[in-house]
């Protein structure tokens, strides 16, 4: 394999790095360029080497996951301060380029890779292997798959259409047999086949890190309920066809709401089957007490927090935020469905979330506060309101001494998400309806877990599609409970929408998402989302002829979320470069089209390529 190409990363030479102890014999029998596979593939411990292969390898990922999903929206400010910022600030600014490394989504297919390799061999080991039985394979077949479809997931997410397959890759001709798959495709396939294993993997596994680091039944279901979320939109924004007959209609959008409410409810039983085993199992687990916040869903027991309840202005002016310190501090907790592992003993840390979020002028993510909004109360609260993720989940650099944060000018504020900092979070002092020093210490961490999926997550993703279905009651009363949680007067009704149409929910929920999710790597896909929803435009579109091109639904997104503070003198130019649906996906990476002869093409909208001496930029 001379010209190994970026795309590939090819699993057996990837599981080099790995450390996995289940794969020793793999290891240390063969010199890695001239391994013979099929020595390898003998038993279930085999098998569950690559299968745990896998996440370690899409631990190695999430850097990219983030800036894919987050780093384009209303979330965040570009740096004024620091016009030199990287590559960051020039996506920021919707001027993304192909020759990024960001956009390098290579050591992606190896996890997929990884993946494809165990579902080819699991029939031949469990023949092989009289200690690898069929319930243990069903199992870990459903776990993977899920993991599978959900990398795939993250793809058809940030660049729309790319190279799709279930074989095994080996070799470049392997790759260069690949052609491009069109995302609805992908996504149909997707959704196939994860709800042919779903319900048949695991509740548990005997460790909490493994519950909730590998894909058990809550994670496969909420996985499908996003999927279905998604497809509605895609489906929605292609009602209308440029000629001929419709394509979809409004009654495979409503389906899809409803597959959403169906496998988001599954999820959420799911998840309280699980935590119920893990309570009765001789692992410890914080059981912190729960309330539903009147949600009107089944088993959304959400993680209270104490003396939120109007009692603290009688007795001690401070408050407890427990599901700060036990979702994001402690991780693994009741309301988690699926977070990605870092420690030391695995070798794996998650430093890079300090790069990203940390407390320097040179660190890439300053947060939009304004686009929130100002002071104590957020987006949909009434005035006066005060809610407590306005203090754990941002920090006024000002009033920071941590890493020469002094420097800044004192007459500026500049904000930073702390939800992944290792930040000492004391009991809130209350002056009034203001908090002071609610951080007490500013230090460094490299291990704190990445959260792809948990409860209200899958909530807001309910109320979503109870809007889509024009249950307005319902999208404001799930809301509604998320807010509560957080609210200082919890008897207070919150959004005091009473709005009866599907736009005012819809924003209701992208309000809401934008505070509780902040900073988990999934604004920018919510915001691609909304606009895909809209779709329309007056040309066709570059891919699919027989649907308008979404521009209409990209101006909107623009007008609605990006056209506020820091980016509102960026308006006309967002709309122009971002142009149609394709502004909305990232550019592929130059090396990746050329290491394929350009049998990639590249999206449309970035096709104008610095790495491409060829000129063959493709559309």
């Amino acid at each position: 394999m001379k010209r190994i190409t970026y795309f590939t990363h090819v699993m057996l030479l990837g599981l080099a790095g790995l450390g996995m102890t289940s794969c020793t014999d793999f290891l240390t029998l063969y010199p890695l360029d001239k391994v013979v596979e099929e020595n390898f593939w003998e038993d279930k411990n085999d098998l569950e080497g690559v299968r745990y292969g896998a996440y370690m390898q899409m631990a190695g990922t999430i850097e990219k996951f983030i800036a894919w999903g987050d780093a384009r929206s209303d979330a965040y400010e570009y740096h004024t301060i620091n016009p030199d910022n990287s590559d960051y600030r020039e996506i920021m600014l919707a001027n993304p380029d192909s020759t990024m490394g960001i956009y390098d989504w290579g050591a992606v297919y190896t996890t997929i890779n990884y993946c494809n390799k165990v579902l080819s061999h699991g029939d031949e080991i469990l023949e092989n292997d009289p200690q690898f039985t069929p319930t243990e394979w069903q199992q870990m077949k459903a776990e993977v798959t899920a993991l599978r479809a959900l990398n795939y997931f993250y793809l058809i997410r940030a660049f729309k259409d790319v190279p799709f397959t279930f074989d095994v890759i080996n070799s470049d001709e392997d790759v260069r047999t690949f052609k491009n798959t069109l995302q609805m495709d992908i996504l149909n396939t997707l959704i196939d086949d994860v709800k042919s294993v779903a319900g048949m993997g695991k509740s548990r596994f005997p460790k909490d890190a493994d519950t909730k680091g590998l894909m058990t039944n809550t994670a496969i279901y909420a996985l499908l309920a996003e999927m279905h979320l998604w497809r509605s939109a895609l489906r929605e924004g292609r009602l209308a066809v440029v000629s001929g007959e419709p394509v979809y209609t409004q009654e495979d959008v409503l389906a899809d709401a409803r597959s959403v409410i169906e496998y988001g409810q599954k999820a959420l039983d799911a998840l309280a089957l699980q935590n119920q085993q893990i309570t009765n199992s001789s692992y410890d687990r914080n059981t912190s007490k729960k309330d539903k916040y009147g949600s009107g869903l089944e088993n959304a027991d959400l993680i209270k927090n104490e003396d939120m309840d109007g009692d603290y202005q009688q007795n001690s002016r401070s408050i407890e935020v427990n599901s700060f310190d036990d979702i994001f501090v402690r991780g693994n907790s009741e309301e988690s469905m699926f977070e990605i592992q870092f420690s030391s003993s695995d070798r794996r840390n998650s430093g890079f979330m300090r790069s990203l979020w940390g407390f320097k002028t040179d660190k890439r993510f300053l947060l939009a506060v304004s686009n929130m909004a100002v002071d104590n109360a957020l987006k949909n609260l009434p005035a006066g309101a005060v809610d407590c993720r306005r203090w754990y989940i941002c920090a006024d650099g000002r009033y920071l001494n941590s890493e020469g944060i002094r420097n800044l000018d004192d007459n500026s504020k500049f904000y930073y998400c702390t939800k992944w900092l290792d930040c000492t979070f004391d009991r809130a002092s209350l002056n009034g309806t203001m908090v002071t020093d609610v951080m007490s210490d500013i230090s460094v961490t490299s291990y704190r877990n990445w959260i792809i999926y948990r409860m209200t997550d899958v909530m807001l993703m309910m109320a979503e599609a109870h809007a889509v279905l024009g249950n307005y009651a319902q999208c404001r009363s799930i809301v509604d409970a998320i807010q509560k949680r957080s609210t200082l007067d919890q008897t207070t009704g919150l959004s005091k929408s009473t709005d009866n149409n599907k736009d005012a929910c819809i924003k209701l929920v992208m309000n809401e998402r934008l505070v509780e999710l902040l900073g988990e790597g999934k604004r920018w896909f919510d915001l691609v989302r909304y606009a895909e929803r809209i779709g329309g435009g007056t040309n066709p579109d570059p891919r699919e002829p027989q649907f308008f091109n979404g521009a209409d639904g990209v101006s909107q997104m623009v007008e609605d979320y990006l056209a506020k503070g820091a980016y509102s003198k960026l308006k006309s130019n967002m709309k122009s470069r971002m142009q149609n649906r394709y502004g909305l996906y990232s550019p592929i990476y130059y090396r990746e089209r050329s290491a394929n002869y350009y049998e990639i093409p590249q999206n449309p909208v970035w096709n104008r390529e610095k790495g491409d001496n060829n000129n063959q930029s493709g559309s």
